[in-house]
């Protein structure tokens, strides 16, 4: 057994986490260590589901934390519904596709979610990684970080996202780097008028995929019971509820939107009038009612706009077992082909 497992993960990720209370349940010593000053340092926020890997979750995080991870739910309220389906729309005419058993899914709010997981776990804050030193000689790992400190243990976990220092370190720059897709990915999360929340939940309750003959998709799900969320990429669109505050208000459901759209050349748009500029192009393309939807939003919301990336998995040389990726790290994938936690759940 380690005498101790290091885990370098930046912003305390899901991942990270789910590991550390692995370790913490088989007795191995275990720190992580956190770029960001606190947890949920950046008010970005968005919700994700756990369909089919809940009792891999449940197996790694424990019984405490696993009957505590309905109160992250975005519709509490709502509960688990073992009928529940997840409705894929045509996104030009309105027209239901197909509907997709999904029982007991589960949508959780990431931002409450770190917060659960990291219940108990030993984490130190504002550590950014400077290098990864494994001396041939011995059987341990050291990770410098930027304020001149050290920390020195069996193994290293690098859970530390997409843009990985710990992959860095394995493969060099260049094979570590992102490879950028044709593909702009946009996003909001913002409260809609009663009636058209109304007109969306009466779809679904908890969340929406709506898919476009031009290459859009869409998103929409519940937060949290007081919000609903909208997602739109490259040809479909999806709707998730992301927090639902007052059921009896839709006015104050919280939405999470995403739009997405297939662009190989043109620059990542910046300002927010040119984002606001892409955003409204692509969003007049759809069926009611996500077109009133993402129309409604535009003038206020804060939209977040980047090229989509991804990274195809290679191995890499663990040092004799001393380091290796996890999650985001491991294998980077835009949120149109992943559910991380759903994933990780099933790694090795």
């Amino acid at each position: 057994m380690q005498e101790r497992s290091l885990i370098q993960t930046q912003r305390v990720g899901s991942v990270g986490c789910i590991i550390a209370q692995r370790c913490k349940m088989l007795g191995i010593k275990c720190t992580l260590f956190e770029r960001e000053n606190y947890i949920n340092e950046r008010n970005r926020d968005w919700n994700f589901g756990i369909y089919h890997a809940k009792p891999q979750l449940d197996e790694c995080v424990g019984e405490d934390i696993s009957k505590r991870i309905t109160s992250n739910l975005v519709d509490p309220i709502r509960g688990l519904d073992d009928k529940s389906v997840f409705p894929m729309i045509h996104g030009q005419t309105g027209e239901m596709l197909k509907e997709i058993p999904t029982p007991n899914a589960m949508r959780l709010s990431r931002s409450k979610f770190r917060v659960l997981i990291a219940d108990g776990l030993h984490i130190q804050y504002s550590k950014r990684l400077r290098n990864v030193e494994c001396p041939h000689d011995s059987e341990t790992v050291t990770v410098l970080f930027e304020d001149n400190t050290s920390a020195t243990g069996n193994l290293l976990v690098g859970a530390d996202g997409a843009n990985s220092r710990v992959r860095e370190f394995l493969l060099g720059k260049e094979k570590a780097a992102l490879q950028p897709l044709a593909l702009f990915g946009c996003g909001a999360v913002e409260t809609l008028s009663a009636d058209i929340s109304r007109r969306i939940r009466e779809i679904n309750n908890l969340y929406i995929a709506a898919y476009h003959p031009e290459g859009a998709n869409g998103f929409m799900a519940r937060k949290h019971l007081p919000s609903l969320t909208l997602c739109r990429t490259a040809n479909n669109r999806h709707g998730v509820v992301h927090n639902v505050p007052d059921p009896d208000k839709p006015e104050t459901w919280q939405w999470m939107f995403s739009l997405t759209w297939p662009d190989k050349d043109s620059p990542t748009p910046t300002g927010a009038d040119e984002i606001r500029e892409k955003w409204l192009l692509h969003a007049k393309k759809l069926a009611e009612p996500f077109r009133s939807a993402y129309l409604e939003i535009a003038p206020s919301a804060t939209i977040w706009c980047d090229r989509l990336a991804e990274w195809r998995t290679e191995p890499w040389d663990n040092r004799n077992g001393r380091v290796t990726l996890a999650g985001d790290a491991a294998h980077p994938m835009t949120y149109r082909k992943s559910f991380q936690q759903a994933m990780f759940s099933y790694e090795g």
